[in-house]
């Protein structure tokens, strides 16, 4: 331990150096130009006196003006702790010989254990930076499960959790950097002293490796995908490899890929996807013998497929104002194929022609009702009585359609729900809320709907964020030109509007806007067919006609399962993991209303493809419902889900399809990087140590200096300066005048 002092000299006054520097050479010029008039005019000791008293006077002047400071710093020099940090990314886990990079470890570990007593902080490390780690536990089990090696940022993390003891970092790792070559400057940058140990073989393995996969995560139903492979081959060399593109077991395809010169190949593999739903694709090529690391032989991707575009069945009884804009409104949406259909007229009504002769497009209840049905995601009966066109056979088909996940919407009008004689109907029987018996069916009233108790979040409601803002938005939209006469909402059904005046039999306010379930599909009855006066009439008095297709838009998707507006989220840190790989979850979770479901204890965990749970652990949410979870992948390669649910439920609200593959980004390219570590080293001021060459860290240099206090020497600021100045200055002034000069 050594103490010295450090001196520095700085300058109290903003840019005080340069000009000093200018008002020193500013000075000279000065004295050189009045020592020119004191030579021609005064001789002898005389002159020697002005020239000095006008030198010392000019740099006294410049030192008030800059105000220079001494900056005395003590310093002292010792040793410091010793951060050892260990690789636990998954390519520590390939084998050198007889023993594997992780076990090569563990056995440096062990040296280290046997040393002589040094204070050291031991650390693991993967691509989050580096987590305290307990040695006895690393020694009887090295996880090599991290899917990222990211070399900098774990020493960045580890000198900021050792603070200012910390004296060097002993960097134990195969250099295999996910981020690639390492930047001299970004090493130097970290402010620690870096001592490398290399774990690995040195010199070409063999290995056959599929590097990359690119894949569009969503696809289309009934469409062809495309997914992008680049191989590699270690030593590089020309052949073809085969390609083998297979999901759930089965092989979908097989491709040939022609290495190049430099061992890599690119090809793009076509597929038909032909069912809804998460897939789990994998991809392989042969395992040649010797292959080092064939665990990346292999990878698996993730397919989300959906439909293309929205299909939705429009039945309009009349024309209306109602119906014209709903249908220009779906009609408008590239992202909606859509098929209506106008009843003009009805087998009742008196024609002097045959009906071929009047009907331009049939009305395909057939075709429609029975075999395409489930070709769409939306029907909508809008003002439609069924009786009249001998429907009623096909009711239960639609009936079977929602149970089965189809999504079922009646508007009103004189012609829907108990008017169009939907009552004790397969149809009447799917709808959220209960038909009246008898009565009256029409209330004709003007009336401006309110928003369900409790509903306001609900997002067909929510047309701005803020709930009391939303109310008022809803009272200043144009009112309803009437409803249909609706009973009491279905169990599980909510009320999202209601009717500020007309009440049930239970005293209830009559329901407007009802959403439910129906076996696997969802309903929703809508008690208007003046809709449209929320956009066109209400932007004649306010100017915003957005509420209308804000409205709709939110319907639409609603109904469809937009997963952006399911209650409760889920979501994953990554798509793809190694076996056993640390796994991060976050989530949203909202209850059916969309009310934050507060404080509530939920269970997180992995499901198979058979919903059985793997591994869960607990959490609570916070005030907005919201929570993170740490799972670890399951070890078995395949698909799964990380779901949540409330720990006094069964069901689960919000789920994340995962994917768990044995090779990987990390293991794609698994090769060992000594040349990283030299780097490391060699820009911080360490040394790059063999894995058979264990560091005595009794030794290593793990110097650190601390600063043990500052003083500040200004004798410019004190009075006696200024006085001193001032003499100097006086003294001149006289003496000049005396001796003949001004």
């Amino acid at each position: 331990m050594r103490a010295w002092n450090d001196w520095d000299l700085s300058f109290a006054t903003p840019g005080g150096g340069p000009v000093m520097a200018i008002l020193l050479l500013l000075a000279v010029v000065f004295i050189a130009a009045d020592a020119r008039r004191v030579i021609a005019r005064v001789r002898g000791a005389r002159r020697a006196t002005l020239i000095a008293l006008r030198l010392l006077t000019t740099v006294a002047i410049a030192a008030c003006i800059v105000q220079p400071e001494w900056l005395v710093q003590t310093l002292r020099n010792s040793d410091g702790q010793v951060a050892l940090l260990f690789d636990t990314s998954r390519s520590m886990s390939i084998k050198v010989g007889e023993r594997s990079r992780a076990e090569i470890a563990q056995a440096l570990l062990s040296g280290f254990q046997a040393q002589p007593n040094v204070p050291a902080w031991l650390f693991t490390f993967g691509g989050d930076g580096a987590e305290p780690a307990d040695a006895e536990a690393l020694l009887e089990h090295y996880p090599a499960v991290s899917d990222e090696t990211r070399l900098l940022e774990a020493v960045r993390s580890a000198v900021d959790t050792s603070g200012k003891d910390l004296g060097a970092v002993v960097l134990v790792s195969d250099g295999a950097d996910s981020d690639g070559d390492v930047d001299p400057e970004a090493a130097m940058a970290l402010k620690a002293r870096v001592h490398t140990v290399f774990v690995g073989e040195r010199g070409p393995a063999r290995d056959d490796a599929i590097v990359s996969v690119r894949a569009d995560p969503v696809a289309f139903l009934r469409q062809q995908s495309e997914v992008e492979v680049t191989l590699r081959a270690q030593p590089p060399r020309p052949g073809t490899v085969i390609v083998t593109l297979s999901e759930a077991g089965r092989v979908v395809r097989e491709q040939p890929a022609e290495l190049g010169a430099d061992g890599s190949a690119t090809v793009v593999i076509p597929f038909d996807v032909n069912k809804l739903g998460r897939s789990v694709y994998t991809l392989s090529i042969p395992v040649l013998d010797g292959d080092a690391v064939p665990a990346n032989n292999e990878r698996a991707f993730l397919v989300r497929v959906k439909r293309d575009r929205l299909r939705v069945l429009l039945v309009c009884g009349r024309p209306t104002w109602d119906s014209r804009f709903l249908r220009a409104f779906l009609k408008g949406n590239p992202s909606i194929d859509l098929i209506t259909f106008f009843i003009l007229r009805t087998t009742n009504d008196m024609s002097m022609a045959a009906p071929d002769e009047l009907s331009l497009i049939p009305f395909p209840t057939d075709e429609l009702f029975r075999e395409h049905l489930h070709s769409f995601d939306l029907v909508i009966f809008q003002d439609f009585n069924y009786g009249p066109y001998q429907m009623a056979r096909y009711l239960p088909r639609v009936r079977e359609y929602v149970l089965s996940g189809g999504s079922f919407a009646m508007v009103g009008g004189e012609l829907s729900f108990g008017s169009g004689g939907y009552l004790r109907t397969p149809v009447g029987e799917i709808l959220p809320v209960e038909l009246p018996p008898g009565g009256e069916a029409l209330l004709e009233q003007p009336f401006s709907p309110r928003i369900g108790a409790g509903q306001a979040r609900h997002p067909l409601v929510s047309l701005l964020p803020n709930v009391e803002r939303n109310r008022a938005a809803w009272a200043q939209l144009a009112p309803m030109l009437g409803a249909n006469r609706l009973g009491p909402p279905r169990e599980g059904s909510q009320v999202l509007l209601a009717h500020p005046d007309a009440l049930l039999d239970n005293g209830n306010p009559m329901p407007v806007l009802v959403v439910g379930s129906a076996g696997k599909g969802r309903t929703m009855a809508l008690a208007v067919d003046t809709s449209w006066r929320w956009g066109i009439t209400t932007a004649g008095s306010s100017g915003d006609a957005s509420a209308y297709e804000r409205f709709w838009d939110r319907t639409l998707r609603w109904l469809s399962r937009d997963p952006m507006l399911d209650p409760a989220q889920l979501q994953t840190d990554r798509e793809r993991y190694g076996p056993g790989a640390p796994l991060q979850s976050r989530m949203v979770l909202r209850d059916g209303a969309y009310a934050p479901l507060s404080a509530r204890r939920i269970e997180v965990a992995i499901l198979d493809s058979e919903d059985n749970v793997l591994s869960a652990t607990t959490r609570e949410t916070d005030a907005e419902g919201r929570a993170r979870a740490d799972l670890r992948a399951p070890e078995q390669p395949g698909g799964y889900r990380v779901a949540v649910r409330p720990s006094d439920s069964d069901g689960w609200l919000a789920d994340e399809g995962i994917v768990v593959e044995v090779g990987g980004d990390e293991l794609a390219d698994p090769f060992p990087r000594p040349d990283t570590l030299e780097v490391i080293a060699r820009a911080t001021g360490g040394q790059a140590y063999a894995a058979d060459e264990v560091p005595d860290l009794s030794q290593l240099p793990r110097g650190r200096t601390e600063t043990l206090g500052t003083v500040h020497h200004n004798p410019v600021s004190t009075v006696w300066f200024f006085l001193v100045a001032t003499g100097l200055f006086a003294a001149e002034w006289m003496l000049r005048r005396r001796w003949g000069l001004r």
